[in-house]
Parts: structure tokens; C-alpha cells; sequence
């Protein structure tokens, strides 16, 4: 079949970012996704637990891999991105454990929107994102299915301009009003600091989708044009 073929005539490389990414989606899907839905809609904490504890797991033992890969100086990351990427899935990782951390020890965090900071950061963005990526390393990829990796990308774009930018501006603003108004001032600064760098991190994440996107459907010009000749 085409899926034997493809995955038995690809370079190991390829394949390990393939199951990679595989892994990653799965653990968004889990923790960024299934667990917040369930809290938001039965109220039971051990569904709110079990997202923060999971995350948290998951992010120590993928930032332990990290530091691993520069140890050993080579690539045992989850991820498995280029090199120039583990200083910021290093600092991404640690900024996720903050805050998740923060809402398990803090009294009077309100549970509700730490669900929907999961569910914009990671169940309803970067779980899409990651399909992305299986896409671009299965037969599915742009040049088998162009049309399929286009609609993925428009998906995709739209999903990171209306979560991560406009209702992640939403989850920010209460964020802070209500650590303002429960919490010391160094609580308030830290939350501050936390969320500028997530905001950092959601432009990069929209200024890719929107590059990603305008390079698939140029390219998909391109053949047009190279057939009509």
C-alpha cells in the first residue's frame, strides 16, 4: 500500500519527526483538549487535575530530554526539531510547567479559564499544528495532495488567529485582573512576565501559519501555470 511504502522508502530522520509529531498530538489531544472539555463541561476537578498533573509530567520529561540532547550531543528530544529550536522548546517548556504549577499550588485559581488557557494554547492550536506536520510527512503532503495540505493550513490559520490572538487576549486580560485583585504584587509581575512570553511565542506561531499558508497556495499557482504551458 501507499502508507507501507511510504514509510519503508523514507529516511529515519523523517520517520522520527513523523512519530514525533504523532506522539505530541496525541499528548495535546489528551491533556490540551479532551481533559479542559471535560472539566468545562461536568465541573469535576479530577478532570482539571488530571490536565495540570498530566502537563506538567509530560513537560518535565520532554525538558529532560532536551537537556539529555545537549549532553549527549545529539537528538533525543520528543520533538525532534533541528537544534536551533531547543533553547526555545527549552524556555517554552519551563514557562508551561510555571504556570501550570501555579495553578495547582495557588488557591482560588479559577479553573474554568485555566481550561480555556489550555484549550487555546494547546487542544484547539497546536494539536492542528502538529497535524500539519503528520501531514507534511505522510503521502498526504503537498506535493501527493496539495488541495488537502491547503485546507489544513486555512484551518489551521484561522484557528490560530481566532484563539491565539483574539480570545488569547480575553484569557489574558481576566487573568490579570483577577491575580490583581487575589494575589501579592510578585504573583501579579510573575503572571505578567509568563504571558508577554506566551504572547511572543502566539505571534511567531500566527506569522508561520500565515507564511506556511501563502507558500502552499503559491505553490499550488505555480503547477497551474506550469501545466497551462
Amino acid at each position: 500500500s501507499i502508507t507501507v511504502s511510504f514509510y519503508t522508502e523514507t529516511g529515519p530522520h523523517i520517520r522520527k519527526m513523523f512519530l514525533a509529531s504523532i506522539t505530541v498530538t496525541f499528548e495535546h489531544t489528551i491533556n490540551g483538549l479532551l481533559l479542559p472539555m471535560l472539566y468545562l463541561i461536568t465541573h469535576d476537578d479530577i478532570y482539571f487535575n488530571l490536565a495540570l498533573y498530566s502537563e506538567v509530567g509530560y513537560m518535565i520529561y520532554a525538558t529532560s530530554l532536551i537537556l539529555a540532547s545537549y549532553v549527549l550531543k545529539r537528538d533525543v528530544t520528543v520533538e525532534q526539531m533541528h537544534e536551533a529550536v531547543w533553547i526555545l522548546l527549552l524556555i517554552h517548556h519551563l514557562a508551561s510547567i510555571s504556570i501550570c504549577v501555579a495553578c495547582i499550588i495557588i488557591e482560588g485559581v479559577p479553573k474554568e479559564l485555566a481550561c480555556w488557557g489550555l484549550l487555546v494554547l494547546l487542544g484547539l492550536t497546536s494539536t492542528l499544528h502538529y497535524v500539519g506536520q503528520i501531514l507534511d510527512f505522510s503521502p498526504l503532503a503537498q506535493s501527493n495532495a496539495p488541495y488537502t495540505r491547503l485546507y489544513n493550513h486555512l484551518f489551521c490559520l484561522a484557528s490560530q488567529i481566532v484563539f491565539r490572538c483574539i480570545y488569547w487576549t480575553r484569557i489574558c486580560y481576566l487573568a490579570l485582573v483577577h491575580c490583581w485583585e487575589t494575589q501579592e504584587l510578585g504573583t501579579t509581575v510573575a503572571l505578567v512576565s509568563v504571558m508577554v512570553l506566551f504572547t511572543l511565542f502566539n505571534v511567531d506561531f500566527v506569522k508561520f501559519h500565515v507564511k506556511a499558508t501563502q507558500g502552499c497556495w503559491g505553490k499550488i499557482q505555480q503547477e497551474k501555470l506550469a501545466k497551462d504551458i
